[in-house]
Order: C-alpha cells, then sequence, then structure tokens
C-alpha cells in the first residue's frame, strides 16, 4: 500500500487535512508527525512518526484513532463507546473527549519511533502494551474521579464540617492518649497538622485571585486555623496551646505547598 509523509497541523481545517482525507479516501495510507506528549510512553509524538488507515467497520475499544475534537486534530485511545458517543484519552492525559462517530478520521496502523524499530498495531506485543498502559492511567486517574472538581463542591463541606468537629468536640472524654509520641512528635500535633493538610486542596476551586499560587487560599486556611484554635478559648472542655495553632499552620503549608507541586507536574 502506497504511503504519503506529512506533519499534519492542530486545525482540523487546514487544507493538509484535507489532502489527508483524499488520501485516505483512495485508500492509500499516511504516516504523519503530530508532535506532543499526549500518547507517551508508547508513542513520543515529538520524534515518532505514526500511519494512519482509513477506518472500516466498527471501531473497537482499545485502539488509537485520529479524530477532531473541538476544531482541533486529536490523536488519542478510544476507551469507552456509548452508542454514538466515542470517549477518548491520551496515554499519558487525565482528561477525556467525547466525540461522535462522524469525528473520527483514521485509526492508527503502525508507529515508526526515532530509533529506527517500528510497531505494528495489530500485533500482540502492542496490544499488550496498550492494556498495560491504559490500565496504569485508569488507576492514576482514579483520585481524579474521587476528588473531581464537581465532587470537591460537596467535599469541602463535609471535610469543614468534620474539622469543626474535630477541633471542637470533647475528644478528651474519648480515652485517647494524644500525648503519646510518634518519631519524638507529640500525636495530638501530628493529628492536628494532618487534618489540615487537605484544606487548601478542598478550597482550591473558589475563585479568590491568583489561582495558580493558591496564596489567598493559603491564607484562608491560616485564618480557620486559628479561628478554629482560638474558639477552644470559649469551650470549658477543650483548651488553647500554641503549639497546636502552629501545628495547625504546619499542616495547611505543607498541603498548599503539595498542592503546587503537583499543579507544577501536572503543567
Amino acid at each position: 500500500m502506497a504511503k504519503k509523509r506529512i506533519m499534519i497541523p492542530n486545525e482540523a481545517d487546514s487544507f493538509i487535512v484535507d489532502e489527508m482525507k483524499d488520501r485516505l479516501a483512495q485508500g492509500l495510507t499516511v504516516t504523519i508527525a503530530f508532535g506532543g506528549s499526549s500518547m507517551l510512553p508508547l508513542i513520543d509524538g515529538r520524534s515518532d512518526r505514526i500511519e494512519l488507515a482509513s477506518v472500516e467497520g466498527d471501531l473497537h475499544r482499545g485502539e488509537v484513532y485520529l479524530f477532531v475534537h473541538q476544531g482541533r486534530c486529536v490523536i488519542h485511545r478510544l476507551i469507552r463507546m456509548d452508542g454514538d458517543r466515542l470517549v477518548f484519552r491520551g496515554d499519558n492525559c487525565w482528561n477525556t473527549e467525547c466525540v461522535s462517530r462522524k469525528d473520527v478520521l483514521a485509526k492508527l496502523v503502525a508507529v515508526d519511533h526515532s530509533d529506527g524499530s517500528r510497531e505494528v498495531c495489530d500485533s500482540d506485543e502492542w496490544r499488550r502494551k496498550s492494556r498495560r498502559v491504559a490500565l496504569r492511567r485508569t488507576l492514576l486517574n482514579l483520585p481524579f474521579k474521587v476528588f473531581g472538581p464537581k465532587q470537591r463542591r460537596w467535599q469541602r463541606w463535609v471535610y469543614l464540617a468534620l474539622l469543626l468537629v474535630l477541633m471542637w468536640a470533647p475528644v478528651n472524654g474519648l480515652g485517647l492518649e494524644l500525648d503519646s509520641y510518634l518519631l519524638r512528635i507529640r500525636l495530638d500535633h501530628l493529628l492536628h497538622a494532618s487534618v489540615y493538610v487537605p484544606f487548601v486542596f478542598f478550597l482550591m476551586d473558589l475563585k479568590l485571585g491568583r489561582q495558580r499560587l493558591f496564596v489567598p487560599h493559603w491564607l484562608l486556611g491560616l485564618l480557620f486555623a486559628a479561628v478554629t484554635e482560638s474558639g477552644q478559648l470559649l469551650l470549658f472542655y477543650r483548651g488553647f496551646d500554641p503549639s497546636d495553632l502552629v501545628a495547625n499552620f504546619i499542616g495547611v503549608s505543607l498541603g498548599w505547598f503539595l498542592l503546587l507541586c503537583w499543579k507544577s507536574k501536572r503543567r
């Protein structure tokens, strides 16, 4: 089968894309370079070349296709089919794209790596690699599904309510040995710090300005920690302890730092 090597742009209305569609309609395969890293580790778009062919018959879950999403050409793996609704995801991505059958332009048939090796996508070895990578991505994406933006809308209120209960409830009457030590640190200080670590994460969706660094969210966490600890002055069964307040601040600051590291890695 004849081949044609081109560099495909992102824009789906490009004349190069039109040329590719014409050649695929003629039964030819097209070898392209698409750039990006969304299909790592199996495909490095910055150096590898992929061979595409026209889609004949039904689409199959687990295979990689070229499709149009929001006016851009995307090369990702099909992970779910709900009738005419197709859900794609890159092997190195946490988000998905939903398109219809008419938006699918071609399917991946082979990958030419920069080291000169070639992988055919209908081989058993490629399928084993694909299943392994897809499972790994599903496990990595599990926290996003459990603690995604929609879930955090109600999780933040549950978290804040539980935080107030922990800070103001008469826990001293539960018989907990909070004055014991773990790793030479008082157990109650570890408890104070740990319960405040998720604070900035659960409230990061609030529009407070400087969303990239979350400084207002960090300051809000420090204020909330100070208020909850100072409120113990009004409770006869709890006592205010400056060291607990410092532990609260450390927990908020640690959670803020971890959130910045996580966001930086995602970018």
